[in-house]
């Protein structure tokens, strides 16, 4: 029974450690995010660097921007990667970001890789992150050559996220690669064809044609000859 008592109470031990050392180091990194506002980048990285290495990914992310922008310490680019990957790998949505937005740039040493950087949005993305969703549908909207490739299979994954699906109630009707009649046609959709509405200008409507993988931009039509899909 004594070895019984002493069992549960070295359990109850390990968990009010690792619930006060949570709470230390969420204190701790307050402290770290006041020096920073006041400018002693020094004090901060002193008490963020140890909760980092212990896996705080909020910590890992604050150190990744401190060498990215020098915040008392030499810029490296190379090391803020590696921080904010820390931080990503727990989920990170902000970190997730950062890395797309780095990879977008391509600044100092990390050069700049188009398709790694939709990786990370997608990751933010599936994270929460609402700038990663505007970034990636403002490629979307303006048929960026690099995302075309991978409209499709985005679009499916994520279409509640980037826009309203939608049909074609007129039997025929022209998709053109502008908001005017006078856009050349691309192709012709057929009654009961779904698209996905991503924007509206007036009477036209930017859609992505879903069915129809072919079509790898964009298109606009007519938005009077769309209808919304009958609940099942």
């Amino acid at each position: 029974m004594a070895m019984l008592v002493f069992r549960i109470v070295s359990k109850l031990s390990i968990v009010f450690f690792i619930i006060f050392t949570a709470d230390a180091g969420t204190h701790k990194l307050d402290e770290a995010v006041k020096a920073m506002r006041s400018g002693d980048f020094a004090v901060a990285y002193c008490i963020m660097r140890p909760l980092a290495e212990y896996g705080d990914p909020d910590a890992q992310y604050n150190i990744g921007w401190m060498y990215m922008n020098g915040y008392g310490l030499r810029v490296n680019d190379r090391l803020a990667l590696e921080w904010w990957q820390k931080a990503s790998r727990q989920r990170h949505a902000d970190a997730s970001f950062s890395i797309g937005m780095l990879y977008s740039m391509g600044e100092g040493n990390i050069p700049k890789d188009a398709n790694k950087a939709i990786d990370y949005y997608l990751l933010a993305l599936e994270q929460g992150h609402e700038d990663a969703i505007t970034v990636l549908q403002s490629m979307i909207l303006r048929n960026d050559r690099v995302i075309r490739p991978r409209m499709h299979s985005i679009v499916s994954q994520h279409a509640d996220l980037f826009g309203v699906k939608r049909q074609v109630k007129a039997e025929k009707l022209n998709a053109r690669n502008g908001a005017t009649l006078e856009d050349k046609i691309v192709t012709q959709l057929q009654k009961g064809q779904t698209v996905l509405e991503i924007n509206r200008q007036g009477k036209w409507s930017q859609v992505v044609i879903l069915d129809d993988e072919n079509i790898d931009q964009t298109v606009w039509v007519y938005n009077p000859m769309l209808e919304n899909i009958p609940q099942s």
